[in-house]
């Protein structure tokens, strides 16, 4: 399993989304998913340069395919992506065009419209990612783009985070409404490290919304 690479930036061809990268002399074709592009041509050639890559081989993609990442974080999503009935990593590498974090937050939010902004992915795609991912990408949801988090901030983000949906539950917020608003101020106050505090950030900028209605 090749999990990662670090070597020369030797071409960049935005048609195919492949880069090659030469490493220790042996050169490697990349796959780059079309939300990375912008990353990849801003590397110059010749230049070193790291790559977080899945490895994908199957019986009905025998032909080994390499896909590259800036980030970790992206790496796993993209792995939980493809592994979603009818999404396999050539769509995926076509069809994620908007960043990791907006994504997640569409599938969190459970908004089929906006995924179905994706190139090659329909209502029916839309409704079968939501089914299969919505929970599971919370972490991701809180990515900052062209960011990620350490380990241990990752954690702590998302114990952050669900505890702070139950708490507004017990409120008597629905769980998609509570999801919503606790991903939003996250995003917004990345600062924000206690429970307390982020009910009050979120209770506060509802306070307005109640009072108008």
């Amino acid at each position: 399993m090749i999990v990662s690479l670090r070597g020369r930036l030797d071409r960049w061809d935005e048609e195919s989304s492949t880069a090659w990268i030469e490493v220790n002399g042996v050169g490697y074709e990349v796959m780059i998913p079309a939300f990375a592009h912008n990353w990849i041509a801003s590397e110059i050639p010749g230049e070193e340069l790291q790559l977080f890559t899945y490895y994908h081989v199957s019986e009905r993609q025998p032909a080994p395919l390499l896909i590259g990442f800036q980030h970790h974080q992206e790496r796993e999503f993209f792995r939980k992506f493809i592994n979603v009935p009818e999404v396999g990593p050539q769509k995926a590498v076509k069809a994620l065009t908007f960043p990791v974090s907006e994504i997640a937050r569409w599938v969190e939010a459970e908004d089929v419209t906006a995924l179905k902004q994706l190139p090659g992915i329909g209502q029916r795609l839309s409704q079968t990612i939501v089914a299969n991912l919505h929970g599971k990408l919370t972490q991701e949801a809180l990515l900052r783009a062209g960011e990620e988090l350490t380990a241990p901030a990752a954690t702590a983000a998302g114990a952050l985070y669900a505890d702070a949906v139950g708490a507004l539950e017990a409120l008597q917020y629905s769980h998609r409404e509570a999801e919503e608003l606790v991903t939003a101020t996250m995003r917004v106050e990345p600062d924000i490290a206690g429970l307390e505090e982020l009910l009050r950030a979120i209770l506060e900028q509802q306070a307005p919304a109640e009072a108008a209605r």
